[in-house]
């Protein structure tokens, strides 16, 4: 592709599927002020939007997705909407909220070129917050199911434990009744894990909902100017912090 084409494709960029770029947004507010603040606010406008677009269409990460071919873009799309409908209807309406609140931090972030550089960590965490909540949603099945039958499984242990108390057992039934037990054993292990796992999905679920409600407020501090800089600092340190956690949840 030649430059042109990249410059036409970061104009019109559209992260997490928002229906109106960003971009426009941000020429949007600077020709306001223009017109009713002062002309000044044109040509300042007219800088940043350049830097951006100019950043923009060299950034690699950019490139390589306008260079994917189609059928990996619509793999992603359909491996999306797969995770998305195999929710239960109180999780997806978790999912499509954070999708709301990061498509309000994206469209803050566009205003600067310097914090629209963090969106790409933003998509990360909202891709990472679909994977969990289907990792959720499997692993409560589980929980549901140990909770219902606790009690149960502990009777039939209790019961097998007794039976195998008795020295006049034959050789085939005892090793088959160790064997019973052995299974109840491993059943009631994955119980515990499963009610492991399960809070520690919750818990990082909440954290993204924490670190996106923190990157929205650094990205609304950012916009006074007394304190963009400090509130820059704030923001690319929360991003370091968010991109070092989505690392070490790779195999979560």
């Amino acid at each position: 592709m030649s430059l042109f084409a990249y410059l036409k494709a970061a104009f019109n960029a559209r992260p997490l599927g928002m229906p109106i770029p960003p971009n426009w947004f941000g020429l949007a507010a600077f020709g306001l002020l223009g017109w009713f603040v002062s002309p000044g606010f044109w040509v300042l406008g007219a800088g940043i939007e350049l830097a951006y677009l100019y950043w923009l269409a060299r950034n690699p990460r950019f490139r390589a997705t306008l260079a994917r071919p189609g059928p990996q873009s619509d793999g992603a799309e359909k491996h999306y909407r797969d995770l998305l409908d195999g929710l239960s209807e109180p999780q997806r309406a978790r999912q499509q909220q954070i999708e709301a609140r990061a498509r309000e931090v994206l469209a803050l972030l566009s205003r600067s070129p310097l914090m629209a550089a963090h969106a790409d960590s933003l998509e990360q965490l909202v891709w990472l917050n679909l994977r969990l909540l289907a990792a959720r949603q499997a692993l409560a099945g589980v929980v549901e199911t140990a909770q219902a039958e606790s009690r149960e499984l502990q009777q039939q242990e209790t019961r097998v434990d007794q039976r195998l108390g008795d020295p006049a057992l034959s050789t085939e039934l005892r090793r088959s009744l160790e064997q019973q037990k052995a299974v109840i054993d491993a059943r009631q292990a994955a119980h515990a894990e499963a009610r492991r796992r399960f809070e520690h999905v919750e818990s990082e679920l909440q954290r993204i909902g924490q670190q996106i409600a923190l990157i929205r407020e650094q990205a609304l501090l950012a916009t006074d100017e007394e304190h963009i800089a400090r509130a820059l600092d704030a923001l690319a340190a929360s991003f370091n912090e968010a991109s070092h956690w989505l690392n070490d949840q790779r195999d979560l």
